[in-house]
């Protein structure tokens, strides 16, 4: 699936190692937990409306920059910073002005997050095999001052997922604009899990909220 993917991306076929480098990818991001985009499709499919809406739900929900978005932001500002000389000035530069470093910080994990690693090593090896070494080279760079800054600060703020997705798909000359589109293809099998999941044992899946505004009118 991955190989085909990406020969229908760039005419051409890839070897084994970029098809396997992409498969990884997405097999990483095929799920994790009750995310907005899967909460979205199981509060959508306990209604009892059908797996299509509920997939349509989870794309609405990716498609916020706080959720699906992240990796091609990660790729603008590595575009920003342009040569890893450049980037100590950057991240600092941005962080006085109150700046959020894209591709840091999770709204989980309070630890790095387990598949950066993993996408890290890739990027090397795709860097290694004659792949866009820049690109790793910034980041690279970005990861040391940030731990400086953030030691300094006494926060506990590490890459996450999309900080090393964004070199990788780039490398495999996917364009930043698709970065979501194969976020969403890789998510796809896990929306459609959870979905399966919830309809064979539903119930409807009804929020309580606590309201806080004028009373007694």
């Amino acid at each position: 699936h991955a190989a085909n993917f990406l020969y229908m991306l760039t005419g051409e076929e890839p070897d084994p190692f970029r098809a396997r480098v992409l498969d990884v990818a997405l097999t990483l991001h095929a799920e994790h937990g009750m995310n907005a985009s899967t909460f979205a499709a199981r509060v959508t499919v306990a209604t009892l409306s059908d797996m299509h809406s509920g997939v349509t739900s989870a794309l609405g929900t990716l498609k916020g920059p706080l959720h699906g978005g992240a990796n091609e932001r990660v790729m603008e500002m590595l575009r920003a910073i342009g040569s890893p000389d450049r980037a100590e000035a950057w991240v600092r530069a941005a962080l006085e002005r109150g700046e959020r470093i894209m591709g840091f910080g999770h709204r989980v994990y309070r630890t790095i997050d387990p598949r950066a690693p993993i996408l890290r090593r890739l990027a090397e090896e795709l860097a290694a095999r004659g792949g866009e070494a820049r690109w790793l080279e910034i980041a690279g760079r970005i990861v040391a001052v940030m731990a400086e800054e953030m030691e300094r600060r006494g926060k506990r703020v590490y890459p996450n997922v999309d900080f090393y997705s964004a070199p990788v798909y780039s490398t495999l000359g996917i364009p930043p604009d698709l970065f979501t589109c194969v976020f969403a293809c890789a998510r796809t099998p896990g929306w459609t899990a959870h979905i399966i999941e919830q309809l064979r044992n539903n119930r409807l899946i009804r929020p309580q909220s606590a309201y806080v505004g004028p009373v007694g009118r």
